[in-house]
């Protein structure tokens, strides 16, 4: 069997997968099972295909459950203690620990521990599986310029914990890149959600570069959309000449060149700070308010009862 395949067959699981102890009619004991569920209006789904290659042929496919409104729904299956067990035993070195903890439920026997994950391929890979089952790039709109368009990088989960879930952390290692959101509550009873983000286009080609060689057709040719989209228009220019280092007025509208009074004295470095540094005619109305709130506090034992305190102020 192939490492990477494998490595790869993991991570899709940890995205995708489920393994569990089910008790089927006419059996008076629990039966160990896994599963992976996944939607194509197309047919049977590639990656289902794959994970069976994968894992040297084990399991049946089914499907479809049709349901109006939604895709069609196929799943890969295995429901012997057997194949669990092999199952088990092919993914272990790159499982998480929420997966490794439903296969000792399944099984019966006390959970494996999860692995700390790396950088070399077989990572690579893994982190290609849960992109394949978790992962998405799609174009949002630009919020400022008409008909241009912005990538983003999303990768969800969900968990339960006030930590991020560990596959998420995993990603976000492997990737060098993005952070992590959350959670998002859901209604009951759903788990919080989860999500890996990248929005920067450099970090986002940093990610497919790394996993391309082991990511699917679907998830290829959706990087491939989005990359065409977004080389394919202008750059942007940077900033806003009204704002910035480049703008002559501060919020209120006061003017930066004609804001000084005096001639600049150097009291450090000897390097004059740029007009829009600071707005002098805010800066002086600010001392003021501070002048006369300080003066009320020092003087306000000396005023008349019959003097308002505004009164006093103006003599």
């Amino acid at each position: 069997m192939d490492r990477f395949e494998l490595a790869w067959a993991a991570g899709f699981f940890d995205g995708e997968g489920w393994a569990n102890a089910v008790a089927q009619e006419g059996r008076k004991t629990k039966q160990p099972q896994a599963r992976i569920n996944q939607a194509d209006p197309n047919g049977v789904p590639e990656v289902l295909l794959r994970f069976q290659r994968a894992v040297g042929g084990l399991g049946r496919i089914g499907g479809p459950y049709v349901m109006e409104g939604r895709d069609d729904l196929y799943w890969w299956q295995i429901s012997s203690r057997g194949d669990v067990e092999l199952l088990h035993h092919f993914l272990l070195p790159w499982l998480g620990q929420v997966k490794l903890h439903e296969f000792a439920v399944a099984l019966e026997r006390p959970s494996a521990a999860s692995r700390p994950c790396g950088t070399t391929d077989d990572w690579r890979a893994w982190a290609a599986g849960l992109y394949d089952g978790e992962g998405s790039v799609y174009l949002l709109d630009h919020r400022t310029h008409d008909n241009y368009h912005l990538a983003e990088m999303c990768v969800t989960q969900c968990g339960r914990d006030t930590l991020a879930p560990e596959v998420l952390r995993r990603f976000a290692e492997i990737a060098g890149v993005g952070h992590i959101n959350g959670p998002y509550a859901q209604e009951e009873p759903y788990s919080p959600v989860w999500r890996f983000k990248s929005a920067a286009w450099s970090d986002i080609v940093v990610v497919l570069e790394s996993i391309s060689p082991w990511l699917g057709p679907v998830k290829q040719t959706q990087a491939r959309e989005a990359r065409e989209v977004i080389e394919s228009q202008p750059p942007l220019p940077r900033g806003n000449p009204a704002w910035g280092n480049r703008k002559t007025h501060c919020i209120s509208g006061h003017e930066y060149a004609s804001a000084r009074l005096r001639p600049y004295l150097s009291r450090g470095k000897g390097v004059p700070p740029r007009d829009s540094h600071q707005c002098l005619v805010c800066a002086r109305q600010q001392a003021r308010v501070r002048r006369l709130q300080k003066k009320s506090v020092v003087d306000d034992d000396h005023r008349p009862l019959s003097e308002t305190s505004a009164i006093y102020l103006l003599k």
